[in-house]
This record gives C-alpha cells, sequence and structure tokens, in this order.
C-alpha cells in the first residue's frame, strides 16, 4: 500500500479479495472431487486450517490476530456461500 491510502489501494484489496475466494472456491472443488465429499465440506476444512495458522505463529500481535480474524471469517464466508451453490451440481458430471 502507498503512505497516501486511496482508491488504486483500496481496489486493489478488493480485488486480491476476490483472486482469494476464486481461488478458494476452485481448490476447495477439486479437493471435494478427489475426497469425494461436497465442496462445502472442503471450505470447512479449508477454513479450519487457515484460522489455525493465525494460532502458530507468536509473530503476529494479538490485536492483529483478532482484525484478521475477523476478515479471514467474512472472506470464508463468502467462499462458503459459493460453495453452497458448487454443492447444488456436485457430481452430475
Amino acid at each position: 500500500m502507498s503512505d497516501a491510502f486511496g482508491t488504486d489501494d483500496l481496489a486493489r484489496l478488493i480485488a486480491l479479495e476476490h483472486a482469494f475466494s476464486v481461488l478458494a472456491l476452485i481448490s476447495a472443488n477439486n479437493f471435494a472431487y478427489l475426497a469425494e465429499i461436497k465442496p462445502s465440506e472442503a471450505v470447512a476444512q479449508f477454513r479450519t486450517a487457515v484460522e489455525g495458522t493465525l494460532y502458530d505463529s507468536a509473530e503476529i500481535p494479538k490485536d492483529v490476530q483478532v482484525l484478521m480474524r475477523a476478515h479471514l471469517k467474512r472472506m470464508f464466508d463468502q467462499v462458503a456461500g459459493m460453495a453452497k451453490h458448487a454443492d447444488l451440481g456436485f457430481g452430475l458430471c
């Protein structure tokens, strides 16, 4: 980010979040197919693993961890919503 946070920086962060959501859903779908589970189940496993890594790092201050956890929850909630739609057509191929 730049020193003078602005519209371009905000757009960059939103684009990264969007890319995260899409890539997480693609990865969850691939994992679900291989593990013979629903995409929503794969997303739940991914969420648990990612959130768990926050506890593994003592380098991240606790107040920042709390904020990160809130952002990750919002991001994974979006991916979970997309995965529920993917569940509807999963296994039809």
